[in-house]
């Protein structure tokens, strides 16, 4: 199912500037106690590891995904959770997880009288409105609200709303909230021209779902990227950034008008997307990142649903882990009644995330505390360097969610990955070349071996990789 993956090398970026907690904690590790062999930053750090994705299928970006990846633009990028300053858990969701609240209620009591088409029982007994209500509003509604599926594309229209959202909203300098910025986060996309652009039947259906049968809906077929386009008495009022993915519907951006901040349009539209995923048959809804200790990122809990566990590639329920995200610590969960080796998980990278659905604890200081771990790490890239002549990766040796030294040592004893593998470059000439590793410069093999880590064999040997 695999398209042509066309991948630049990967960056380490350490950075004074964190948009999440203004470099502000004083506890800015991902466990209390952090070995001097883990070389944790000395101070507050934000940290991206990130890689420019020039072509990718949706099916591509479903496996990133579910390794905790998410995407700007053509911008690959996740953190590392032990010693960045903040860290970003993958958030999933559905309906059976989401547990509709008096507050949720009022929210959508609000916008029914907004709309005016309900008329609700105000009577100590009455239960109100419940969600599936939402599509009978919007149904009923005359035109007055409506949302518009459409390309991920520039408007003028589009941009004068990112740019009153970022400047009241996160209160960003207005001179900086250029065109070029909107285009590149939220309008360019790495995926294939065909997913873009989509078919008519597949853009008829999205745009009209609120009318048709239950059996029609989950007809679309639509993947790829997706702006819906929300409005109210005609007016641009929110913009829906979305990817629809083989794995669910992934949310990029949400952009409001903060004009209407009195209808709560974030939750409200994040009610009625999950409410979209059930009706149109698309699995899980991705809500991108949540920050336990960031209130701009803690909201997300609000829907309920699974958090993701790098280390064992599981998604476990967010009542589950809650407490062991608590003051924004990182946690590795184990069976409650195993135990658990103080080494790193076997991970590979070659699978999708299962559920775990079962008690568990956390055992992230046990593992990542203990110096030990980082010792064998050392050893092990120094035996890939002394016996099979390969640099040493450039990321840190021990890094959750990435491919352990000992796994990767494991692949090249055992011939999957060595100096004679072939590696498929583009060239700064723009030729698409077959190379053995060992005859690439010594940056470029580090940069393989990093990839190797984060993305895992079975991708590496589809994409082709920009040779910068």
């Amino acid at each position: 199912m695999s398209t042509v993956l066309l991948l630049s090398t990967p960056h380490y970026i350490e950075s004074g500037d964190c948009g999440y907690c203004h470099d502000q904690k004083e506890n800015y590790l991902g466990i209390p106690s952090l070995p001097q062999e883990a070389n944790p930053p000395k101070s507050c750090t934000h940290i991206t590891i990130g890689t420019f994705a020039h072509q990718m299928g949706t099916y591509d970006y479903s496996r990133f995904v579910n390794r905790g990846f998410r995407r700007l633009g053509r911008f690959l990028y996740k953190g590392d959770m032990l010693r960045g300053c903040c860290r970003m858990y993958t958030i999933r969701t559905n309906i059976d997880y989401l547990k509709f609240t008096k507050s949720h209620r009022k929210i959508l009591n609000r916008f029914n009288r907004e709309l005016n088409v309900i008329t609700t029982d105000t009577s100590k007994d009455h239960v109100g409105l419940k969600l599936r209500d939402l599509i009978e509003i919007e149904a009923k509604c005359g035109g007055k609200f409506y949302t518009r599926f459409e390309l991920s594309g520039f408007t003028r229209e589009k941009f004068e709303l990112y740019k009153k959202y970022q400047v009241k909203v996160h209160n960003d300098d207005p001179d900086e909230v250029s065109e070029g910025q909107f285009k590149s986060f939220l309008c360019d996309t790495p995926f294939l021209d065909e997913e873009i652009e989509g078919t008519p039947e597949q853009w008829r259906i999205l745009n009209n779902w609120i009318h048709l049968q239950p059996s029609e809906r989950k007809k679309h077929g639509r993947v790829g990227p997706t702006h819906e386009c929300y409005y109210l008495d005609g007016k641009l009022i929110a913009i829906s950034v979305l990817d629809f993915l083989p794995c669910g519907l992934s949310s990029v951006y949400f952009i409001w008008d903060p004009d209407y901040a009195h209808l709560s349009l974030g939750t409200l539209l994040g009610l009625r997307e999950i409410l979209m995923c059930n009706e149109l048959g698309l699995g899980d809804y991705y809500l991108g990142y949540y920050i336990e200790d960031c209130v701009k990122m803690k909201y997300k809990g609000n829907f309920g649903g699974e958090i993701l566990d790098v280390c064992n590639e599981a998604f476990i329920p967010l009542t589950s882990v809650k407490d062991f995200m608590a003051d924004g610590r990182f946690f590795t969960a184990a069976p409650k009644d195993s135990i658990s080796a103080i080494k790193e998980p076997e991970l590979k990278l070659e699978r999708d995330p299962i559920r775990w659905d079962f008690p568990v604890v956390n055992v992230t200081q046990q593992m990542y505390g203990n110096s030990e771990i980082y010792k064998d790490a050392v050893t092990h890239s120094n035996t890939l360097r002394d016996r099979y002549k390969l640099p040493t990766p450039l990321l840190p040796n021990v890094l959750p969610g990435a491919v352990p030294m000992a796994t990767l040592l494991n692949w090249v004893e055992a011939g999957e990955v060595g100096p004679h593998s072939p590696v498929t470059v583009l060239t700064k000439f723009g030729r698409v070349k077959e190379i053995k590793l060992k005859n690439l410069d010594a940056r470029f093999q580090c940069s393989y071996l990093n990839m190797l880590r984060l993305f895992g064999l079975d991708v590496l040997r589809d994409a082709i990789i920009v040779h910068q």
